[in-house]
């Protein structure tokens, strides 16, 4: 290191300019025109500077780094610094002939007296110029690799990037390298110059910036510190250099995981760092030691976050606040805020103690307010990019971001950059200087708008040249005030005057003309001066073409309260243009609502005349209101109700409406309360003084002209009575109105009895209920009397009538009436005929009754019976003990609620200890026991249960006259909470519900239950079976859930027999099933079910259309349009619906039949013979369970193919004619019929599978298919009438088993068993039939085998039984025809195709030819080569024939193509003739 001085070559012999303040050097430049401008901040070009910067680059070098201060220093790639005024002229060029070998400058720093510099270089050199002499004041070079590795100095070939001076002093400074080495330097000047140097960091990182802390406009002790902070990738560290290198704060950054710390070499990367000096401010005193000051802040980025630290002084002081001793206070760092910006922030500058600016990696430049935490976008970049330094990418290797540090500077508020060949200055725009700059550009709106924000404090955004404002009230917002309020007045003046000129071309706009409306009215507002917007304001929009758009802005401001009083030009105004349109009549109520209208303000005439045309009652009311009259608006808004024709009968008043809004001002004035806001009238007496006005206008003294006199109140009341009476509650159950009393003046003069002179009657003081309740009496009393003047309709005096003596019965004694008077509203509440007011009456009436009691009880039974009062006659037999009276009165009442109530009646009697009441009690059960159940039946039974007194066998005695109430009393009795059960019907199937297998414990013709059971039942066994009997009557339905709750319970109160016997009597089939089960008569059960099944079947047939088209032509042969649309149409929805009506019932049925198979295989296999250890008797016992199990599934599958063969049948039967509707009503049976065998046989497979040793599947399908030879004659009846044996019986029952058991296959539990059945019964016995059939024809049965049958392999003539065909397949022809009849069928071995899926006749054709020519010698097939001995006919019936055996078909015939007949069964459905087309 060298502390010694080396001289400076001056290269320029200019004048020095004069020493002048920093603020006037540039003042000049700054009022020369901008470059670029936006809303916040201004770029502007220094331009005698960048004018002389091409030069400077010839002579010097290429500008590499510049810094401001009261001059600019500018460091060039060739080592030298140039000093320069703002005017562009050099004052010293600093380098020599030593320095040409430092490299470029790569930073520089000037002194706090801006008199000496520090400059950093390329190749690691750092030098201390005294730049006013040109000379240097030292030089620290830069470390070698041959130095000791204690030597100080960057290491060599490492760019210094950045370098400062520490607090005021020009001797001690920092300076900083890539790598992340900073070094403190100290000029030590005694008797010689020395240099001392120590490393303050070095953690091989990579190094951001470091930054030491300059001092500022306020001493404080952090000046003695000597603080540095040092940004690196890794962390943040601050360190003191005075008196010893010490760390005081250090802060590490990690990821987002917070795990590993993240590098820059992961991704580009950049960080700033910037103090700010500690400042004098006015503010309260915090310590005795900082009173007035802002202590430095640092603010750094890492990345795109950003973190403010502040410095504290943790001082030792006593409990009044001084300090103790002399000690300094301790420094501590706090976060004060942190945030994240848009993106990663390259460099960070205070510009105030208040504000921080920072630009972004793509040149965007923000400030943040730390006192309010507002961030805001002030400009992007200058008009030329900035240039920034790759200094870390080229000393490390690591890519990371450019660094500004040395291409941008701040001082004194101002942002200096250099951009490519010029130099720029930027500063935030004064709030005057933005103003004007938005009415400079024509944007007056935005500008008044940006006032209004400035002088409101209330911008969100950065604002320059105005005092902050702490609080409403304080000193800041006051000189704000003062400074923009005038300002802002001129705006609005100026805009006025511009866009709503009369000479401007082109017109404004509307949106324009209401945007600068919006504008001013805010503006007015905000400073509180209303004059200026009723006079400029408002006069400048009085023209026609700006008035509606101006009125229609201030709208919503009266509406919302910010403005309540308007002068009466405006009001005027306000009348004429919104009450001249129709769409703004409403908005004109609610503004005229809305304002304060005062007394002597506006013209009241021209008011209420308006609202009085317009129809703005509200507004008409309040208007009258406010005026001190609250009698004026009644009449007028009365008269208009009545002309809109609000009748009594209206259900709902619109809230608009006149009448709505009488009744609201009644609500309100009477609770003395301001309309129609609510708000209680002040001062008090004016309030009462309203209140009472009103109520003697609606309720006046009575007369003897009640008509005329009630005429207000009779007027109300044909408006909405019950909404009068309603508003009445409301206002007399108001507290208020307790303390309103009125002086009730005599109406006429009363004549003495005995002199005849006329008498004045004194002034009365009454209550506002008594006054009430007084007119309503007088008016109802009239009205009643005089029915032919009508005053009142009929329900009007009832609900007045009973609105009154409510008020009289529950406000006594505060109303008071005479005996009279309660004696004449007694025959009005009795006498009245109004039955839509009876409920009223009655309740009114019981008050009345219970508050004055007659004399005598009994005279009032006959009248109030007649009144239909049945409460009150209650009343009255319970007062004379008549309980069988008092409890009959409940059921004369028409309310169902009340009925109901006798139940309770009747507990309540039953309970009490009195004898008489008791055994009226039982009498009156016994002889209303019917009527009783109507009302309910569950009721009733739980009143039976509770009153000892009584029992259900009396009460079902009583009902046996009423078998279906009886029913009903029964059912609540003995099954009390039953399901849901749909009621039995002849289109429904029946519930075929059988007992789970636990339950199966039959007692043949006894109980269901043993004896020492049924003692568990409380009611008789013979209760429960009447109670079946009627269930079979009355609801089917229930039968069976009820028979299966009983058997769940444990607990069956039913002899089997009983329950047989009565279910076959009202043919309750399942029911009948249960039974039948129950006793182990399951053949019975069967039977039952397949009865229904038959049933069915025989309403599907009468239930498809037989209709075809040739009975639908007319007489002439012409087919109608409806008739050929019928034809075509297909089935209706609603034969459809019928027909899957019967189709359900039938599936039901067939399922319930599976059912009672299953239950029979557990039940019988269950079971064992008594002599359990005989060998033989077990065999014999299971060989009957096995014949009799087989026998019960070969029923079940006779039945469902025998049906299925019938539909079939008649579907290939229907001739080409037949109604489309005709032919899809039978497929779709023979779709669901398929769809029911094949329930039946899935049922069967899992019922006979090899764990079971019962059923054996080769033996049904055996016994289904064999029906005996064609010598049996009772077989072949049997055949001709079901049709159940044909050829294909095999291959079909072979393709529905093979789909059963592959549904089996999907499930996992059931593999193995689906494996064996596979394997050695189902396919087994299939594959041994098919071999010896060929395509299902059936062969003669083991009991009489034909001697003509050569082989088992051929088929034969079932007239000389002799063979048709011999099998002759051979291997080749076999697989050339594989390809072809893969066509039509699986070649699985496994399965044979049914015929029948084939829909189109000529693929069942395709594939009979297939078949035979597979199976059968090909010439069989040719007509040509074959003997006519040898020509055969075969049928889809099973039968076959030789054409010369069948007797009278004669060769012409078939070649005629007629069908011939099947002579076994009368089949003409022909499958194949050799010679013929089949």
């Amino acid at each position: 290191m060298e502390s010694d001085t080396e001289p400076s070559t001056p290269v320029s012999t200019l004048e020095a300019t004069p020493e002048t303040e920093y603020e006037n050097r540039i003042a000049n430049l700054e009022a020369a025109p901008t470059q670029s401008t936006t809303e916040y901040f201004s770029w502007q070009q220094l331009a005698d500077i960048s004018e002389r910067l091409t030069g400077l680059g010839e002579q010097y070098g290429a500008l590499t780094t510049v810094c401001t201060g009261d001059y600019v220093a500018l460091g060039t790639e060739r080592g030298s610094v140039v000093v320069t005024d703002y005017l562009g002229r050099v004052k010293m060029a600093l380098g020599s002939a030593a320095s040409a070998a430092y490299g470029a400058v790569s930073a520089l720093a000037f002194s706090a007296d801006h008199m000496v510099l520090v400059a950093g270089y390329a190749q690691g050199f750092v030098v201390v110029w005294d730049w006013a002499k040109g000379t240097t004041a030292a030089v620290s070079r830069p470390r070698q690799a041959s130095d000791s590795p204690d030597a100080a100095g960057h290491p060599a070939g490492t760019a210094i990037t950045c370098v400062g001076f520490i607090g005021a002093s020009r001797h001690r400074y920092i300076s900083g390298s890539g790598g992340g080495l900073v070094l403190y330097h100290h000029i030590v000047r005694r008797l010689l110059t020395t240099m001392s140097t120590q490393p303050l960091a070095s953690d091989g990182g990579v190094l951001f910036e470091a930054a030491a802390l300059a001092r500022g406009t306020h001493a404080c002790v952090t000046d003695d510190l000597g603080l540095v902070a040092i940004l690196t990738d890794s962390s943040i560290t601050i360190v003191k250099t005075r008196h010893g290198v010490e760390q005081q704060y250090r802060a590490g950054f990690q990821t987002a995981e917070g795990t590993r710390r993240r590098t820059v070499a992961r991704r580009p990367y950049a960080g700033s760092v910037a103090w700010q000096s500690a400042q004098r401010i006015e503010r309260p005193a915090t310590t005795p030691a900082e009173s007035d000051a802002m202590l430095p802040k640092l603010a750094y980025s890492w990345g795109a976050h950003i973190h403010i630290l502040a410095v504290h002084l943790d001082y030792n002081v006593s409990g009044n606040g001084t300090a103790l001793g002399s000690a300094a206070p301790r420094v501590q760092f706090e976060r004060e805020t942190e945030w994240t910006a848009i993106e990663d922030v390259v460099f960070c500058r205070w510009i105030d103690p208040t504000t921080l600016l920072y630009m972004t990696q793509s040149q965007r430049v923000f400030v943040f307010e730390t006192q309010f935490a507002q961030e805001t976008e002030i400009s992007t970049a200058p008009p030329a990019r900035i240039v920034g330094r790759a200094w870390v990418t080229l000393t490390t290797g690591t890519e990371a971001e450019p660094s500004y540090a040395a291409a941008m500077c701040v001082h004194r508020r101002r942002l200096f950059a250099h951009c490519g060949s010029a130099l720029y200055v930027g500063r935030l725009l004064m709030w005057a200087e933005r103003l004007e700059l938005l009415a400079t550009q024509g944007q007056l709106v935005d500008a008044i708008a940006l006032a209004t924000g400035f002088y409101q404090a209330r911008t969100g955004q950065i604002v320059v040249g105005l005092p902050r404002v702490q609080r409403a009230g304080d000193a800041g917002q006051l000189r704000r005030q003062a400074l923009v309020g005038g300002r802002l007045a001129d705006l609005m003046r100026r805009a006025l005057q511009s866009t709503l000129a009369v000479d401007r071309t082109p017109r404004a706009t509307d949106a324009e003309v209401r945007a600068l409306a919006t504008v001013c009215v805010q503006a007015c507002l905000a400073l509180s001066d209303m004059q200026i917007l009723f006079t400029d304001v408002f006069e400048s929009f009085a023209s026609e073409p700006y008035r509606l758009a101006f009125l229609e802005t201030v709208e919503p401001f009266i509406l919302s309260g910010a403005i309540t009083r308007v002068p009466a030009q405006m009001l005027n105004a306000l009348i004429d243009v919104f009450g001249s349109m129709l769409s703004h009549v409403q908005r004109l109520g609610a503004v005229l609502y809305a304002l304060d209208l005062q007394h002597g303000e506006f013209d009241i005439d021209r008011v209420l005349g308006c609202c009085r045309k317009l129809r703005l009652w509200r507004t008409f009311a309040r208007v009258w209101l406010d005026l001190g009259d609250p009698i004026a608006p009644v009449a007028s808004i009365i008269a208009a109700a009545a002309q809109e024709n609000e009748l009594l009968d209206r259900e709902q008043l619109d809230d608009e409406a006149p009448g709505a809004v009488i009744l609201d001002y009644l609500d309100m004035v009477m609770r003395g309360r301001s309309y129609p806001d609510g708000q209680l009238l002040k001062p008090q007496a004016r309030a009462e003084a309203y209140s009472a006005r009103v109520a003697q206008l609606v309720f006046p003294p009575a007369t003897d002209d009640a008509k005329s006199t009630f005429h207000t109140l009779r007027a109300l009341l044909a408006i909405d009575t019950e909404r009068l009476l309603e508003t009445l509650g409301h206002i007399l159950n108001d507290p208020f109105t307790s303390y309103i009393n009125l002086i009730v003046k005599p109406s006429s003069p009363q004549t003495s009895r005995d002199s005849g002179r006329a008498l004045r009657r004194a002034s009365q003081v009454k209550s506002l209920v008594q006054v009430v309740v007084d007119a309503l009496h007088a008016l109802t009393m009239a009205a009643h009397s005089h029915p032919e003047q009508n005053i009142l309709a009929p329900r009007q005096i009832g609900l007045l009538t009973s609105f009154a003596l409510i008020l009289y019965a529950t406000r006594f004694p505060l109303v008071y009436l005479t005996d009279a008077t309660v004696s004449e509203w007694s025959d009005v509440l009795l006498t009245l005929n109004d039955t839509s007011t009876r409920v009223e009456r009655e309740n009114a009436f019981e008050l009345l009754f219970k508050l004055n009691p007659p004399p005598v009880y009994a005279d009032y039974i006959d009248r109030v019976r007649c009144a239909g009062f049945f409460r009150v006659l209650e009343h009255i037999y319970y007062t004379l003990g008549q309980f069988e009276d008092a409890l009959r009165t409940f059921l004369d009442h028409p309310d169902f609620a009340q009925r109901r109530a006798v139940f309770a009646a009747i507990q309540d009697l039953g309970a009490a200890s009195r004898p008489h009441a008791t055994e009226s009690v039982c009498r009156f059960v016994v002889s209303n026991a019917a009527e009783l159940v109507e009302v309910d039946a569950d009721a009733f039974v739980e009143t039976i249960e509770a009153v000892e007194a009584l029992d259900h066998s009396s009460v079902v005695d009583a009902l046996n006259e009423h078998p279906q109430l009886q029913f009903s009393y029964m059912r609540a009795l003995l099954d009390p909470a039953p399901e849901q059960h749909t009621p039995s019907d002849e289109r429904l199937p029946p519930n075929i519900g059988l007992p789970d297998e636990q339950h199966i414990v039959v007692y043949p013709f006894q109980s269901l239950v043993p004896d020492n059971a049924q003692s568990a039942n409380k009611f008789p066994q013979a209760l429960h079976e009447r109670y079946l009997e009627l269930m079979c009557q009355y609801s089917p339905g229930a039968v069976l859930p009820y028979l299966k709750q009983h058997a769940d319970q444990g607990v069956e109160p039913l002899r089997l027999a009983s329950v047989q016997t009565v279910c076959v009597r009202y043919g309750v089939t399942d029911g009948l099933v249960w039974a039948l089960v129950r006793l182990g008569d399951f053949s019975a059960a069967l039977l039952t079910l397949l009865k229904e099944v038959d049933s069915e079947t025989s309403r599907v047939r009468a239930a498809v259309p037989e209709t075809s088209n040739a009975e639908l032509t007319l007489p002439d042969g012409v087919v109608s349009d409806e008739q050929e649309i019928q034809g075509h149409a297909g089935l209706t929805d609603a034969g459809r619906e019928r027909l899957e009506d019967h189709l359900r019932v039938a599936e039901r049925c067939i399922g319930g039949c599976v059912d009672v198979c299953k239950a029979a295989l557990t039940r019988l296999g269950k079971d064992t013979p008594n002599d359990a250890s005989s060998d033989e008797a077990q065999s014999k016992y299971r060989s009957l369970v096995s014949t009799q199990l087989c026998d019960l599934w070969l029923t079940l599958l006779r039945t469902a193919l025998s049906h299925l063969h019938a539909t079939n049948r008649t579907l290939d039967a229907l001739p080409d004619v037949t109604l489309s509707a005709t032919r899809e009503a039978w497929q779709l049976v023979s779709s669901r019929q398929r769809w029911m065998l094949q329930t039946v046989l899935d049922a069967l497979i899992f019922a006979a599978s090899p764990a079971s040793s019962f059923i054996s599947l080769r033996h049904i399908i055996q016994q289904l298919i064999v029906t005996g030879t064609p010598n049996d004659k009772a077989h072949v009846d049997i055949v001709k009438q079901s049709g159940a044996a044909r050829s294909l019986d095999i291959a079909e029952i072979q393709h529905l088993l093979a789909v059963a058991v592959s549904a089996y296959k999907t499930e996992a539990q059931l593999m193995a068993l689906t494996n064996v059945l596979v394997d050695y019964d189902l396919f087994t016995t299939f594959a041994q039939l098919v071999r010896s059939q060929k395509q299902g024809w059936r062969v003669p049965t083991d009991a009489q085998p034909s001697p003509a049958l050569s082989t088992r392999h051929d088929l034969c003539c079932l007239e000389c039984r002799t063979p048709l065909f011999a099998d002759q397949r051979q291997e080749h022809v076999m697989a050339k025809l594989r390809g072809q009849i893969a066509q039509y069928y699986e070649t699985s071995a496994l399965r044979v195709l049914d015929l029948h899926i084939f829909e189109d006749r000529s693929a069942q054709w395709k594939w009979m030819k297939l078949r035979t020519a597979s199976t059968f010698d090909p010439y069989l097939g040719s007509s040509t080569r074959q003997k006519a001995a040898d020509q055969v006919v075969l049928f889809k019936c099973g039968h076959g024939f030789h054409q010369h055996c069948m007797p009278g078909l004669a060769h012409k015939d078939l070649a005629s193509g007629c069908a011939p007949e099947c002579v076994q069964c009368a089949d003409r459905s022909t499958v194949f003739r050799t010679g013929a087309t089949g």
